[in-house]
């Protein structure tokens, strides 16, 4: 078991510089159970450091660390625009409106936070607007765990540590890998399978303008074709 003495020490060797570092470690190991909240709440029982730039710091690691996953996904963008043959256009409208909601509320759901950004990230949502709106939603997060340390103090946090930090069930933490992976696996699954247009059509029909636009162009340019080979039949 791992109590708050024994790791609030770290605080005094490394800073706010070890609060980034850590906390970008922690979030771009996305497939390892890690739990994140540890970090600002330890941090928050040093008096030298402040609760604001304990907040911010960490922030910027895990922003730091979540840009690089939503990258690695919008590379792959192109893929699963490939394999899914447009069925995702009507999901791609809905999260480039919508994304940013996501994105803010991620941090608060652990067991399908990064899925949320490598959705957003394959269905090739703005990086700029996934940024801002990470940041803000872990900061937020951030805040509110380290005031929650402050206040509720020491007792209450050790035991919070003491039960998340518990390496002692190996099984346990290779279950929690190999969900973390099949997670994304699925995800995958899904965006190419899935008729988006469709399911989301329905509900947002806003969404299938570009389907129907389309639709319509082809419609037309049949209407055209057919036009013209009855007017030069008629002429022979």
């Amino acid at each position: 078991m791992v109590t708050v003495e024994e790791l609030l020490p770290l605080y005094d060797y490394f800073g706010y510089p070890g609060i980034l570092l850590v906390s970008f470690i922690i979030n771009i190991l996305f497939f390892l159970p890690i739990p994140y909240f540890p970090l600002p709440l330890l941090a928050a029982f040093n008096k030298n450091l402040d609760p604001h730039l304990i907040s911010l710091f960490g922030t910027a690691g895990a922003v730091a660390a979540k840009m690089i996953i939503f990258y690695l996904a919008y590379s792959g963008r192109n893929i699963i625009t490939r394999k899914s043959k447009g069925k995702t256009i009507s999901l791609q409208k809905l999260l480039g409106k919508y994304g940013w909601i996501g994105a803010l509320v991620a941090p608060v759901i652990p067991f399908s936070e990064n899925l949320i950004y490598i959705t957003l990230g394959l269905t090739r949502y703005s990086p700029q607007k996934f940024a801002v709106a990470v940041f803000i939603g872990v900061l937020l997060y951030n805040e509110f765990i380290v005031w929650v340390g402050i206040l509720l103090g020491r007792p209450f946090v050790d035991s919070m540590i003491s039960t998340f930090t518990n390496t002692d069930n190996p099984v346990a933490i290779i279950t929690a890998v190999i969900l973390s992976i099949a997670g994304i696996l699925i995800t995958l699954y899904l965006l190419i399978k899935i008729n988006w247009n469709k399911i989301i059509g329905k509900r947002f029909p806003w969404t299938n303008t570009n389907t129907n636009t389309n639709t319509n162009t082809n419609t037309n340019t049949n209407t055209n074709t057919n036009t013209n080979t009855n007017n030069s039949n008629e002429g022979s």
